[in-house]
């Protein structure tokens, strides 16, 4: 219907260009040139704009269709940040959710070495003040001049904010989850009635997205736990392994970095690394934990822990992307030369993902402290016998060169704090890029926990560096995320007393871990 009503107006304002062109041109032919050149302008002007909308509208509809497949938050924060500044022709934006149970609205900025949170109160700033409001703010002066506006986030940031445009992210519900600011604008004469009709519709479609990827958070991070702890609870069944699925995680995600594992493959890597060793919940404990070298008869017995792995693994329902981690969970055994067990697998027949859990697995096992019957390898020692294993066609040349190449073994760094005979916990610092991938879980679990511990070290921390912490009870292990929140110098000690609040314990770890700090302190009462 609008084609055809185009196509008249065309039709009409063609014959009156026409008349009036025949009539001028009776008077002066340099005249009608000019009108002619006129209208010709007209129209060539109607066009180029039309076609620049129609770009500008194919490339925003782009944006908006790809926003589904972001799954993850941490990666959705970058893309609309990136996205809507150059849409929009600023110089940067920024996503900020709202924590309704901390009456709060938080963001990430990345960095290239580091990773900021930025938390204000909601009704603070021109951010706070929509996501109260719910009102539309478009500032094209100085923006400092706003008794709205906070000076806080540039001088956390070291940004200086100009002009600025804020529309609050509706959900279907009608809820403020969360406010994208768009900051100055390129252009001089700053944001547009019709910048701010093209956010607002960008806005709609990313509730969406947001209310969609929190919720696979959700049950990302649910399969995650459930995964952790079931691994967890076969390690505890034998002491002397206790965390050592963990660490075959790690550095089986540190040679996926550094090989540039795509994500799906990188999360069946992990969940078959997790699980690698729930086979042993089928050993007999006389095997299972004997003191010593196992008899050739013993042995059989052991090597059946892969299968069993496998068996258990099958019946657990993954994802279709995660089908494969069963089987690769189950040839973390499996040599190049086909020496290996279950299946006496052969080269190129072991998946890559399988190599490098073998890879990642044996080195742990050589230098593990822990085992009680044999003592601990040096890293050098660990590292000559994975050369040796490759001399001997039974591990992947190409992985065990990336693996010490790059010193991934070294990444696995934890220090060991004993607070009492009951308590004790191994950490490391949690790097700009470990904190990206937690950036959920600190969203989620924010004033969840305030159970904390103290600890003497040797090394200072700043407060606010994030942890990550695996914690021994007795009878479990507990991994979670630590926030430095003191670091006090001991007065002739050279140490200092470095004070850590956990993030995400659950009701039943907090109760647990409060019964044996109080036990230690009535027994040395």
């Amino acid at each position: 219907m609008q084609e055809k009503k185009f196509f008249w107006f065309f039709i009409c304002l063609a014959i009156v260009f026409y008349v009036l062109i025949i009539y001028v041109s009776k008077y002066s032919i340099f005249l009608s040139f000019l009108l002619f050149l006129f209208f010709a302008s007209l129209i060539c002007f109607y066009y180029i704009n039309r076609i620049n909308s129609l770009l500008f509208y194919k490339n925003l509809y782009s944006v908006i269709s790809q926003l589904v497949h972001h799954t993850e938050i941490n990666t959705l924060f970058n893309f609309i940040a990136q996205s809507i500044s150059d849409l929009l022709n600023a110089e940067r934006s920024s996503l900020f959710l709202v924590n309704k149970e901390s009456n709060i609205l938080w963001t990430i900025v990345a960095g290239e070495l580091e990773i900021r949170e930025i938390v204000l109160p909601i009704g603070k700033g021109i951010a706070g003040y929509v996501a109260k409001t719910g009102q539309i703010v478009r500032i094209n002066d100085d923006v400092y001049k706003d008794e709205r506006f906070s000076p806080d986030i540039d001088q956390k940031t070291g940004f200086r904010t100009k002009t600025i445009l804020a529309v609050p992210v509706v959900d279907k519900s009608n809820n403020i989850i969360g406010v994208i600011e768009v900051l100055n604008k390129r252009d001089k004469k700053g944001f547009s009635k019709k910048d701010e009709e093209i956010l607002e519709l960008f806005c709609s479609e990313v509730a969406n997205v947001i209310v969609n990827t929190q919720l696979y958070g959700r049950i990302q991070l649910l399969l995650d736990s459930l995964i952790k702890a079931f691994a967890a609870a076969v390690d505890a069944r034998d002491p002397a392994t206790k965390g050592h699925s963990l660490r075959v995680m790690r550095y089986s995600l540190n040679i996926a970095k550094a090989i540039s594992l795509d994500i799906t493959q990188t999360k069946v890597l992990e969940y078959a690394a997790i699980l690698h060793d729930v086979g042993k919940i089928g050993i007999p404990d006389s095997i299972l934990l004997k003191q010593g070298k196992f008899t050739p008869e013993e042995y059989e017995v052991m090597k059946k822990h892969a299968l069993i792995t496998y068996d258990i693994l099958s019946k657990i329902h993954f994802p279709p992307e995660y089908k494969d981690v069963p089987y690769i969970a189950s040839l973390h055994h499996e040599f190049m030369d086909g020496s290996g067990y279950p299946y006496g697998l052969k080269g190129e027949e072991i998946p890559l993902l399988a190599r490098i859990l073998c890879v990642a697995d044996i080195y742990d096992a050589l230098i593990s402290y822990d085992r009680p019957y044999k003592t601990p390898f040096s890293q050098q020692d660990a590292i000559k016998t994975l050369y040796e294993m490759v001399e001997q066609a039974k591990l992947d040349r190409n992985i065990v060169d990336i693996f010490v190449l790059k010193k991934l073994y070294s990444i696995e760094q934890r220090k060991f704090v004993r607070v009492n005979k009951e308590i004790s916990f191994a950490y490391r610092k949690l790097t700009a890029e470990d904190l990206k991938s937690l950036i959920p879980i600190l969203a989620k679990t924010r004033n969840i926990s305030a159970r904390g511990l103290q600890f003497i070290s040797n090394e200072d921390f700043t407060s606010g560096t994030f942890l990550e912490v695996e914690l021994y009870l007795p009878n479990f292990t507990v991994e979670t995320i630590a926030k430095v929140v003191h670091s006090t110098k001991i007065e002739n000690n050279g140490g200092y007393r470095i004070g850590i609040e956990f993030l995400g314990l659950s009701k039943e770890i907090e109760k647990h871990l409060q019964e044996c700090l109080e036990k230690s302190i009535n027994e040395n009462i």
